[in-house]
């Protein structure tokens, strides 16, 4: 799972009535399967102008064939073609955009960061690893539980040479290098430590985007995965969706002023890459102007 920093404040007492089960249990389906859309329709006219092209084909090679057969395959074409375009709208859980330019990438990947290298994990400014205020879900503890004894003790004991750290401000970020490791961590600070939890504004979020890709610059690194970060428990009142377009968006942004990387790879948990918000991301990448693969 992805660190839980920034999330939707509580619903008011203004909002709709609760769900009832079997419409939660409708919309989670469609958050699953996405609705139908320009995909879905573009993805339907294109089987049948391939088939269409086929019949032609088919028609001057064998003049003399049945019109019944023709039919039949007809038919059968098409509903594999349907079927085939619904199989793949359900299981296509990816997205690879690459810049009008040619000169970076972005992927959208289900599965963990912390199977990738170099990958970033957000902490709140004052890099807190006790128990009773880290969820056990944060990529922080994940990460510290994956190592073997040596290599934990050497990981907290870079993080807590930190605490007396300029690591305090939204966007600065630390580099743990750990032995036999294939890259380094990337410790981004975010948000902000309450009584009440972590709470991280929109600007802590733009300044956190800010220092991000200046600090992958100052590395050269030539890719790097992230979560989708601001994408948690906090008091900002925006979806995972609009997080993971404001985080896409800024990296645009920066890539167009100065590249970042050659490849930036977001990876969301499998929980979270639902087709709903996957068909979205695509449809904006698109509309920056990035060819999908």
């Amino acid at each position: 799972m992805q660190d839980r920093d920034v999330a939707a404040t509580p619903s008011s007492s203004t909002d709709a009535p609760p769900l009832t089960p079997l419409r939660r249990r409708w919309q989670a389906i469609k958050r699953r399967t996405g609705t139908v859309d320009r995909e879905a329709i573009q993805w339907l006219f294109a089987t049948c102008g391939v088939i269409a092209s086929a019949l032609g084909v088919a028609q001057f090679v064998w003049p003399d064939a049945s019109a019944a057969v023709g039919g039949w395959w007809l038919l059968g074409t098409l509903a594999f073609g349907i079927i085939g375009g619904l199989v793949l709208r359900v299981t296509k859980r990816s997205i690879r955009a690459k810049s009008n330019t040619g000169a970076w990438t972005i992927q959208v990947v289900p599965g963990n960061v912390l199977d990738h290298r170099p990958c970033v994990i957000t902490t709140d400014r004052r890099r807190t690893l006790s128990p009773e205020k880290v969820a056990p879900s944060s990529l922080i503890v994940q990460y510290l539980e994956s190592l073997d004894i040596a290599g934990r003790a050497e990981a907290e004991l870079a993080i807590e040479q930190m605490q007396s750290g300029p690591l305090s401000r939204p966007g600065d970020v630390k580099f743990i290098e750990s032995s036999g490791a294939p890259g380094p961590i990337l410790l981004l600070a975010c948000g902000r430590p309450t009584r009440n939890g972590t709470v991280t504004t929109w600007s802590h979020l733009t300044q956190t985007y800010d220092g991000l890709w200046a600090a992958i610059r100052s590395r050269h690194f030539d890719e790097v995965s992230v979560p989708v970060i601001g994408a948690g428990y906090s008091l900002v009142s925006l979806s995972h969706s609009a997080v993971l377009l404001a985080l896409l968006l800024s990296f645009h942004a920066a890539s167009t002023e100065r590249p970042v990387c050659r490849l930036l790879r977001v990876v969301l948990p499998p929980t979270d890459a639902d087709q709903e918000e996957l068909v979205l991301a695509r449809r904006f990448l698109s509309a920056l102007g990035y060819s999908l693969a």
